[in-house]
C-alpha cells in the first residue's frame, strides 16, 4: 500500500472518528460502543491475547509467535494509539504472521464485507467498519497507564 492511500484511509477513519465522537449526545453511547466492542474482542481475539487484552490468553502457548500485549498500544507508539495500523491489521490489509494468511485469518471471515453482503449488500462495508471500530474503541480504552 503506497503512503498516499494510506494517508486517505488516515484520513477518512480520523473523520469517522470525530463524526462517531461528535454524534454521541452523551458519555453512555460511547460507552456502549465500548461494551460492544469488549464483546468482539472476547468473542474473537481473547484466546490469543488474553482477556485482558496481555496476550497471555489460553492459546498463547501454543503460538510461534507471542501475541502482542494490546494494552500497551499507546506507550510503544510514542503515546499515539496506532488506529490505522490497527484497523489494517484487523481488516487484513496488514499482515501479521500470528494471524495467519488472509484466506484464513484466526478470526474466520468475520471482517469481510462479501460475508456481510449476504445480509445486507448495500450495507456490508458499514457493517465490518462499525465491528472494527467498536473493536478500536475497546482496544483505545484499555491502554495502560488509565487514559
Amino acid at each position: 500500500m503506497n503512503v498516499l492511500n494510506k494517508v486517505l484511509i488516515s484520513l477518512k477513519l480520523i473523520l469517522l472518528l470525530v463524526i462517531i465522537f461528535n454524534c454521541a449526545a452523551n458519555a453512555s453511547e460511547i460507552d456502549e460502543l465500548v461494551i460492544e466492542g469488549e464483546k468482539e474482542f472476547q468473542q474473537r481475539c481473547a484466546l490469543c491475547h488474553g482477556e485482558d487484552a496481555k496476550g497471555d490468553g489460553p492459546y498463547s502457548f501454543a503460538l510461534v509467535f507471542k501475541p502482542a500485549d494490546l494494552t500497551q498500544l499507546l506507550i510503544k507508539n510514542d503515546g499515539v494509539f496506532p488506529f490505522i495500523e490497527i484497523y489494517l491489521v484487523i481488516d487484513g490489509r496488514e499482515i501479521v504472521k500470528s494471524h495467519g494468511t488472509r484466506l484464513m485469518p484466526i478470526w474466520g471471515d468475520r471482517y469481510s464485507e462479501e460475508t456481510w453482503s449476504v445480509v445486507s449488500p448495500q450495507y456490508a462495508k458499514t457493517l465490518v467498519r462499525g465491528r472494527i471500530f467498536e473493536l478500536l474503541l475497546y482496544l483505545y480504552s484499555i491502554q495502560e497507564p488509565k487514559l
